[in-house]
């Protein structure tokens, strides 16, 4: 688990703490928010679950913590940071309320400035090999900035560094027409092969991605990649072209590569055919007066894993005949992805309604199954 705190916008803020190695060879940066006026908080906390290294000199009988947790202050120029170890297991979708039922100890506070490191030997007393931290701006002195480029003229592509960790991505739809997926690819150099993509598109019932005029914010990770060699990682350079590939509008047409704009109309259309298919299996079990929510709740779920995601030819007759302006070989091409995107929607669905399980099993308060699946599944607000 990443290291959680309620962010604040990089450049409101100026430090951030480094952990080191946190995934493999690459470290993990938090930003850390200050107080915003007088009456606000200037601490904030952070959870650390990843590799506590037991001492190798620690006794069998000593209980290893599960997590730390680390309160952050900013003072001035200086921070303060105050350890705390956690004893016991925790549920990390509810994170803060359920670690204050866990037996805890907290240890001495230690403090830096920019670019110090902080060490926090008190750990050996808990059988743990003591964190190293360090101190860095929030934003390092050369973000990461590739050269964005749009393949489709009526969405443009904006690439904004937040932090040492993420950026964030804004396409603008200056058509009249909304889009129902898109594609971006990474490329080392341009018109090499690329590094890796990013191809949402229109799935859940949404009545789009982006509607006609607006624009889509994405945040997106800085990427990382290396090798080991000789027993020293390398890291690999960063993909320094972005650029958006295609733009599947609505009920169609398209801008960019048509082989990618096919894919996705598959995946669209895919995700439509089988969302219709839940919601007419769902809205006979939710309106059922005899069961109550958390019957329905197995019975949809239940119905939902045994919906079939296997495409039979009328379905590839409709989605041939609903985007008849591609070329016929390249929406052959693209049947195979009708399959895969029923099958995701079936998935993330499933997962959905599980997420939201605990809801309608541990509290009376709330809105019932069929208020919910109303509001949130057949209206989802995009």
């Amino acid at each position: 688990m990443a290291p959680g705190v309620a962010q604040t916008p990089a450049d409101h803020a100026r430090f951030a703490i480094e952990f080191p190695d946190f995934i493999g060879p690459f470290p993990y940066y938090s930003t850390i928010p200050e107080a915003a006026s007088p009456n606000s908080s200037p601490c904030s906390i952070l959870f650390y679950d990843h590799s506590l290294p037991r001492l190798a000199n620690a006794g069998t009988g000593v209980e290893q913590p599960s997590a730390l947790r680390l309160e952050v202050c900013v003072k001035g120029d200086t921070v303060f940071i105050t350890p705390t170890v956690l004893y016991g297991d925790f549920d990390r979708q509810n994170l803060f309320a359920s670690v204050e039922k866990l037996r805890h100890q907290t240890l001495a506070t230690h403090s830096g400035k920019l670019n110090d490191t902080v060490t926090f030997p008190e750990m050996e007393q808990v059988g743990l090999e003591p964190l190293t931290l360090r101190i860095v701006t929030a934003q390092p002195d050369f973000p990461y900035r590739p050269i964005t480029r749009s393949d489709a003229p009526s969405v443009q592509l904006e690439y904004v560094p937040v932090d040492r960790n993420n950026a964030m991505l804004t396409l603008r739809n200056s058509s009249n027409k909304a889009v129902d997926g898109f594609r971006i690819g990474n490329f080392q150099e341009a018109g090499s092969r690329e590094e890796s993509n990013l191809e949402p598109y229109k799935s859940h019932g949404w009545s789009a991605v982006i509607a006609p005029g607006a624009s889509y914010q994405m945040p997106i990770g800085i990427p990382h990649s290396g090798k080991t060699v000789s027993g020293t990682f390398i890291e690999d350079p960063k993909p320094q072209y972005m650029v958006l590939q295609s733009v599947l509008f609505a009920d169609g047409p398209y801008e960019g590569d048509a082989h990618f704009a096919a894919g996705m109309a598959a995946r669209v259309f895919g995700a439509e055919v089988q969302f219709a298919r839940i919601e007419r299996l769902a809205e006979p079990i939710l309106a059922e007066d005899g069961l109550d929510d958390e019957a329905k709740l197995e019975r949809v779920r239940a119905a939902i894993q045994q919906l079939s995601t296997q495409i039979d030819p009328e379905t590839i007759a409709q989605f041939h005949t609903q985007f008849a302006n591609f070329p016929e070989d390249m929406l052959t091409q693209a049947e195979g992805n009708v399959g895969l995107a029923m099958k995701d929607e079936s998935e993330s669905m499933d997962q959905l309604i599980q997420a939201n399980e605990p809801m309608f099993r541990q509290h009376r308060s709330r809105p019932t199954l069929a208020e919910w699946w109303t509001a949130t599944i057949l209206h989802n607000p995009r």
